[in-house]
């Protein structure tokens, strides 16, 4: 009887512990798939925005530059204020066509890797907003071409963030590599946000940070009071290095 009793609670206890498994497992696969769909609207979002620059911005310079070609052909040959107005425009366009170029994928962080790239992102950055931004680097190991991509998007979104919402006018960034953990900090002068607006912050670009990072087994945490400014601090754990010793 004691065996038969004995036996009746091992089967009950494995059923519980199949359940449980069975329960995770599902619980997993849906964070899984949201992720996912988060990640595919965070890709559809990026193509909006591209599209809407395309449109709006180097759209329009266009269509302005067309009107005036088609204007100086109509009255004969072009007035040479005219012709010069025509060329700036023109030449607008190619400007705004190529930085957006190389804000959707920079050809340098390709060919020359991560540091010139992040380099390159806060002199344009910097100059073209007016401010002060700060790279501090060290990397005793060469990341994988996707974590190179990482670091170089967390840290172009978290300075867009500072310019555009924080109105900052210094930020700081640094990136530490080592064989076994990842780390990126950027801290700027902003306005900071308050708890609550840190908890509903979806518009300010943290929840796309925080899936990416999510993606590659990391976390992302956002320290920010009113009037402090705003620290955005990522760590990813694990095997780290491509197996180049090189940066």
């Amino acid at each position: 009887m004691n065996s038969e009793k004995d036996i009746s609670e091992l089967v009950n206890e494995l059923n519980l512990k199949q359940q449980k498994i069975a329960q995770e497992l599902l619980s997993g696969n849906q964070q899984m798939r949201t992720l996912a769909k988060r990640v595919w609207r965070v890709q559809e979002d990026e193509r909006k925005h591209i599209a809407r620059e395309l449109h709006d911005g180097v759209g329009q310079l266009l269509t302005a530059l067309i009107n005036q070609l088609q204007q100086m052909h109509k009255e004969g040959l072009p007035d040479p204020k005219e012709l010069d107005e025509a060329l700036n425009l023109a030449r607008q366009a190619l400007s705004d066509t190529r930085e957006i170029s190389r804000l959707m994928r920079p050809r340098i962080l390709d060919d020359l890797g991560l540091i010139p790239a992040l380099q390159w992102l806060a002199r344009v950055m910097g100059e073209k907003n007016h401010i002060q931004i700060q790279l501090h680097q060290q990397l005793s190991v060469s990341l994988d071409d996707e974590t190179q991509t990482l670091v170089f998007r967390v840290v172009q979104e978290a300075i867009t963030n500072a310019i555009k919402h924080a109105e900052a006018t210094h930020i700081d960034i640094t990136v530490i590599a080592t064989e076994r953990m990842l780390v990126i900090k950027i801290k700027d002068n902003g306005v900071g946000m308050t708890k609550e607006a840190l908890e509903s912050s979806e518009g300010f670009g943290l929840s796309a940070m925080r899936d990416r990072v999510a993606a590659f087994g990391g976390q992302l945490m956002v320290e920010s009071k009113p009037n402090k400014g705003c620290e955005i601090k990522v760590i990813i754990t694990g095997a780290i290095s491509n197996g180049d010793s090189s940066v």
